[in-house]
């Protein structure tokens, strides 16, 4: 009886798909990555602060931005801004209510508003909006302020 010799074989793992895969998870990145955008539209200044505090559950903040716009066309008032949308003064309730629903049932009556406010900006319109902020049961305020507190 003769052996015959086995002929040597490779393995070889297809790549054809492989430019189809790579598109596909590319795709797909692209689509569920959220990019953060600045808010560009307001010229905030935010003023210095006497002593800083930092929040641990940041998932919790909510951020309006108040100043003056940087486009002309816009007026020279000082405007509200939330999630880039502008956003009344009889229009805060709504918006915090949009922020509530966003948040899971348990963290509802955490919600956290950061106000970042333009140090030129009239401390009436500042009242005016905690007492939005206040009838719509947001009673957690934080106020941006730059990173340096002030040394006096």
């Amino acid at each position: 009886m003769k052996i015959r010799k086995k002929t040597s074989t490779t393995a070889e793992i297809s790549t054809a798909s492989m430019p189809d895969i790579v598109f596909l998870l590319l795709f797909f990145f692209m689509v569920t990555a959220t990019i953060k955008v600045n808010e560009e539209q307001l010229n905030v200044q935010t003023p210095n602060a006497h002593s800083i505090t930092t929040v641990d559950k940041k998932f919790l903040i909510k951020e309006l931005f108040i100043g003056f716009p940087k486009d002309v066309r816009l007026g020279t008032s000082p405007r509200i801004s939330g999630n880039n949308k502008w956003v009344s003064l009889d229009q805060i309730g709504q918006w915090i209510q949009e922020q509530k629903s966003d948040l899971g049932e348990i963290y509802k009556d955490q919600l956290i508003v950061m106000l970042k406010v333009d140090e030129k900006v009239d401390m009436g319109l500042i009242s005016d909006i905690q007492m939005e902020l206040r009838k719509s049961n947001a009673r957690k305020i934080l106020y941006r302020t730059l990173d340096k507190p002030l040394n006096f």
